[in-house]
């Protein structure tokens, strides 16, 4: 480009000192050809020649006729005016070198303005090139720009997957799930909402299942009545097991704050909650699938004891109270044999309900196996739990429990629970084991003095 412009530079200069220069160069040859031509014109006519070429090689073709025609008067003039001879043959011979001159500068005058023309033509063609290849470099430092901010936007969700994966609870998702897109997106206050409940936004988004960007509150009829609490407002939904969970929302005081770019981050960073979530969604319903009665929904075996045998070992360091209480449905296997173990199966459910309504927050029930029940009585001592647990059979013997039976209505059955429990106490007890063998031998001394009633382990 820079060459190009010296050419055009030099080009202007050139027309400059041709239009100024050429009359002025051919006017001073004229008047001394004028001048000397009377007195010597052998000597003259070569200053003739000179004007001629000066002024053809800057005249360009529109005077080169003339010029031509010049040259031949002059001739005709010197030979009139020359009296010798020899100074005829001198003349004759300056004739024949301008012409020769003339022929030879049309020559490469004519080449000279070949590769002119030529070089006007490559200059032309390199400028549209550099002009392409400058829109090029433009494009190409734009696609570069945008590749760095892509970059930096998966480095910014990279961290936020790291960020997350170290954490398996909902409430510290949901903290730290704003503070991410306040640092993701920018400016605004950043939630993460949950429900509906007491959120228009959410509610419209619910209803609509669309992402939702606000410029400005005030000019909005959707959202007339949230006027003068802020302007902007952008929010996505998050999805957990296919299921509306909540929205991610950001608000600002500033109108037009929030954008299409913005939206477009704020839906991958809901697309990583949402994933976040259902993991630990699905991670909640496993473990609790770990430890879990499918049927009752009440603990298992497994973690009843690992949770007693914990207790057991807090109980001495503290020096608390721990009772242990084994529940058993007196006559089960008549029930089952009378209307099927379909029907062993509701009564299972019905009174494992009963039991998570009557026992203490603090107490912890598992379905110990078959028909069978376990109780953590936690800081109790046995006057206490004979209290409770007696309380309850006599619950459990009032209940009404019902049975699907076919064609018919549902039956009514009567159930009655037999108790036998257990206290840590002084008792030299190093494993779980042993303190439910206590537990279990009171329940088979109340099932021998006519179930349906709670007894102590006694030695």
């Amino acid at each position: 480009m820079k060459e190009t412009e010296d050419k055009k530079d030099g080009d202007s200069i050139l027309d400059i000192l041709t239009s100024v220069g050429l009359p002025v160069i051919s006017g001073a040859l004229f008047i001394v050809w004028f001048i000397n031509f009377p007195k010597d014109p052998v000597i003259a006519f070569p200053l003739i020649l000179t004007l001629v070429l000066v002024l053809y090689a800057f005249s360009g073709n529109v005077y080169s006729g003339i010029l031509a025609c010049f040259s031949i008067v002059a001739a005709i003039i010197g030979l009139i005016f020359i009296e010798d001879s020899s100074q005829i043959v001198y003349v004759l011979a300056e004739c024949a070198l301008i012409v020769g001159f003339y022929f030879v500068f049309d020559m490469y005058r004519e080449r000279y303005n070949a590769m002119k023309n030529a070089k006007s033509e490559e200059y032309e063609t390199l400028d549209r090139e550099i002009a392409i290849k400058d829109s090029e470099l433009m494009e190409n430092k734009k696609r570069t720009a945008a590749m760095q901010q892509q970059m930096r936007n998966f480095q910014q969700i990279g961290r936020m997957l790291q960020t997350f994966q170290v954490s398996l609870d909902e409430k510290e998702i949901i903290a730290k799930t704003g503070d991410i897109a306040g640092q993701f997106i920018g400016s605004g206050n950043w939630k993460l909402k949950k429900s509906v409940h007491g959120d228009v936004f959410a509610k419209y988004i619910k209803d609509t299942g669309l992402p939702l960007i606000v410029t400005d509150v005030s000019k909005d009829r959707r959202f007339e009545f949230v006027k003068n609490r802020y302007l902007s407002v952008i929010a996505v939904p998050i999805e957990v097991n296919g299921n509306f969970w909540g929205i991610i929302k950001g608000t600002s005081y500033k109108a037009n704050n929030f954008n299409d770019s913005d939206l477009r981050l704020l839906s991958i960073l809901s697309g990583i909650a949402s994933t976040v979530l259902n993991n630990v969604h699905l991670y909640k319903k496993v473990s609790e699938l770990a430890i879990t009665d499918g049927l009752t929904g009440l603990f298992t075996q497994s973690y009843f004891k690992e949770r007693l045998r914990e207790e057991i070992n807090r109980s001495r360091s503290n020096k608390v109270s721990l009772t242990v209480g084994i529940l058993d449905i007196d006559f089960f296997k008549k029930i089952n044999d009378t209307y099927g173990h379909q029907a062993g199966d509701v009564i299972l459910r019905q009174l494992a309900l009963l039991l998570r309504g009557r026992f203490r927050e603090t107490d912890l029930i598992a379905r110990y196996g078959g028909e069978e029940f376990g109780v953590i009585m936690l800081h109790t001592d046995p006057k206490e739990a004979f209290k409770v647990l007696d309380e309850i059979r006599k619950t459990v013997e009032k209940e009404r429990f019902f049975i699907p039976a076919e064609g018919y209505s549902p039956a009514q059955v009567k159930v009655t629970v037999s108790i036998g429990f257990a206290e840590l106490g002084e008792y030299n007890i190093s494993v779980e084991s042993e303190l439910i063998k206590h537990a279990d031998s009171a329940l088979y001394e109340a099932k021998n003095s006519g179930r349906n009633r709670t007894v102590e382990f006694a030695d």
